[in-house]
């Protein structure tokens, strides 16, 4: 899979263009602040049908407007190409359309096209708060797995109204029994999530060590699992009996509380490195290491499981490689239909040696293609 061509108008800084793109690596060049993370928050907003930087639409137009477009096409090995557009309108109205029609969904926008993105930050998915680990999961789910985002959306919305619930049954404006309603729905949603991240970490997690072993020169081994907070039945379709137990267990105490205790949005994602909890005793370069594994192992996933490669969007994660890391995550990237990288500049990136499909300039939001 890969951009073919895409339309920016109204989107960030960035000024209206149009750019043409082929497979391959591309190297996506300019000095910080240029937008160049702008640019490649245009692609992954393309391909997903979402920002990952904000959930307020009207923060990603340009300043001054109150609307957006940024339309194109992706080429696709097994399904052909498909024109996908996301809109926001003066009225503040998100539009998502494929071939021309209105998605009914998120979800089944997010199904015509895939990306991964990996960015300097990601160190914090392995040195930082479970939160951050469990958006990876959610991230990584979404992906390979189109019914994901409809049941983590119903077990949030639940969520939220069993934790209102909650709140008045402690102030005694309804009885305990009020619960029952909400628990059974998240018995429910929340089995299924928890079933669909057992079964995601259980197939990315060999992928991601030996893609830790190849970048590290297998200095020590990475190890990755699931850790839910509701105790994990014998198979997968025990989740919705585990979580109705759960519940039931900490009913009493969220009662007292008045707050939600159990369920997904307390799970962790263990990751290990040399047997040791790599949050609390690994260095940062190995925590880069691993974080660079799990997005690989991340979109090796989706094509193993869909049959195409997701575009890869990488911003500024060569800086702080040396140059044996950085060959070989070019060398791991290069299995990819299509991967854009922003640096700074060319001395920020692997050696070109004929293999860059092209050079992406940014400069005050002006983005051209050149040599």
């Amino acid at each position: 899979m890969h951009l073919q061509r895409i339309t920016m108008l109204n989107f960030r800084n960035l000024e209206p263009c149009t750019l043409e793109l082929q497979g391959g690596f591309w190297a996506v060049l300019g000095d910080n602040g240029q937008g160049k993370s702008n640019f490649l928050e245009a692609c992954a907003l393309l391909c997903s049908g979402r920002s990952h930087r904000t959930e307020r639409e009207r923060e990603m137009a340009r300043r001054g407007e109150d609307w957006f477009t940024v339309e194109g096409r992706l080429s696709r090995e097994r399904r052909g190409p498909v024109d996908l557009a996301v809109r926001l309108t003066p009225e503040g109205r998100k539009e998502l359309l494929a071939n021309g029609s209105r998605a009914p969904s998120l979800g089944a926008y997010a199904g015509e096209a895939s990306c991964v993105r990996f960015s300097s930050d990601d160190v914090e998915t392995i040195r930082g708060e479970p939160s951050l680990r469990r958006e990876f999961l959610n991230e990584a789910a979404s992906l390979v797995s189109r019914g994901y985002i409809y049941d983590y959306s119903r077990f949030r919305r639940v969520l939220e109204q069993k934790s209102r619930a909650l709140r008045d049954v402690r102030e005694g404006l309804v009885p305990a029994g009020a619960l029952d309603v909400w628990d059974a729905q998240l018995a429910d949603y929340a089995g299924r999530v928890c079933a669909r991240r057992e079964r995601l970490v259980r197939e990315l997690a060999p992928l991601a060590a030996e893609l830790y072993a190849r970048l590290s020169g297998g200095a020590e081994e990475l190890a990755v699992s699931y850790a839910p907070d509701v105790p994990a039945p014998d198979s997968l379709e025990g989740w919705p009996a585990a979580v109705a137990k759960a519940l039931a267990a900490r009913r009493p105490e969220e009662v007292q509380r008045g707050i939600a205790l159990t369920g997904p949005q307390r799970d962790e994602l263990t990751v290990m490195i040399g047997g040791m909890e790599a949050r609390a005793f690994a260095s940062r370069g190995q925590c880069r290491t691993a974080a660079l594994a799990l997005r690989l192992a991340q979109a090796r996933l989706v094509s193993r499981l869909t049959g195409e490669w997701p575009v890869l969007l990488m911003d500024d994660v060569f800086a702080e490689l040396d140059a044996t890391r950085r060959a070989l995550l070019m060398e791991a990237a290069s299995e990819a239909g299509q991967a854009l990288a922003a640096a700074a500049s060319e001395a920020d990136l692997p050696r070109d040696d004929g293999g860059f499909a092209g050079r992406i300039r940014v400069s005050r939001g002006i983005l051209s293609i050149g040599g």
